[in-house]
């Protein structure tokens, strides 16, 4: 037999062509082994093919470590100066000269307190304080107000203190001016928180409280309110149509 070389197709020895395809046979050029073979058949598995594995470690998770606050930094004490009590014992100069010396205790407010050895310091802390007090102490009467028209004629106001309030009382509203013109303005022209006159630096200021119907001095221009003016001796105050004569005592 001879197998076609093309088609794989076996002939009868002698054939000089193939009988399936057509192509010349050659008896030399054929090998013995036929130049292709079909694939052999698939071969088909019984049953289904096994479900792919997938394998996995359990792993349990660590709990959480809680969290610590560091600790807060720690600031060396701050160091104190020792202060030396009015009854503990001044050094003399020469102290430091001879070991172990120490003065007779002495305190300030004794017959020795001006003598060696005493406090200097505090005679001059009483005497701050003995200015402190004597500042708290209300200013005496130097100032008054005096009513020249629209009231009763001659009525005075002692200015009392470092600030008086001019104005109208009205105690639902809690205002008690210093001088108090209510009596004297029956017109209600002066307003209730009027003007006020201040003892600054030996000198004596007025300013209006945004009032409604102004303050004049000298009859020149409307005061602006929070502008302070200087008052002299007999300047004339005009409140609403009540009429003031300022007078240093």
């Amino acid at each position: 037999m001879i197998r076609c070389y093309h088609c794989g197709t076996d002939n009868l020895d002698g054939s000089e062509y193939c009988d399936e395809c057509g192509k010349k046979l050659n008896a030399s050029s054929n090998p013995a082994r036929p130049a292709y073979l079909p694939p052999p058949p698939l071969t088909t598995q019984a049953g289904p093919p096994p479900p792919p594995s997938f394998t996995r470690e359990s792993i349990t998770p660590k709990p959480a470590t809680p969290y610590t606050p560091p600790p807060p930094p720690v600031h060396p004490p701050a160091q104190q100066t020792p202060q030396r009590t009015e009854h503990q014992q001044a050094p003399s100069p020469n102290a430091n000269n001879v070991p172990g010396h120490q003065h007779p205790t002495t305190t300030t407010n004794g017959p020795m307190s001006g003598m060696r050895g005493g406090n200097p310091n505090a005679e001059s802390g009483q005497q701050a304080k003995n200015s402190d007090l004597n500042d708290t102490v209300a200013t005496p009467v130097r100032a008054k107000l005096i009513i020249q028209r629209g009231g009763k004629v001659g009525k005075e106001f002692p200015i009392v203190g470092n600030e008086s309030m001019i104005g109208r009382w009205d105690a639902d509203g809690g205002i008690f001016p210093d001088i108090d013109l209510d009596q004297d303005d029956p017109e209600a022209k002066v307003s209730r928180r009027h003007a006020r006159i201040q003892f600054v630096n030996n000198q004596y200021l007025i300013e209006d409280l945004g009032s409604t119907n102004g303050t004049f001095i000298n009859r020149g221009p409307r005061l602006l309110p929070g502008n302070k003016q200087p008052l002299n001796n007999g300047d004339e105050i005009i409140v609403g149509k009540t009429f003031l004569k300022f007078v240093l005592s």
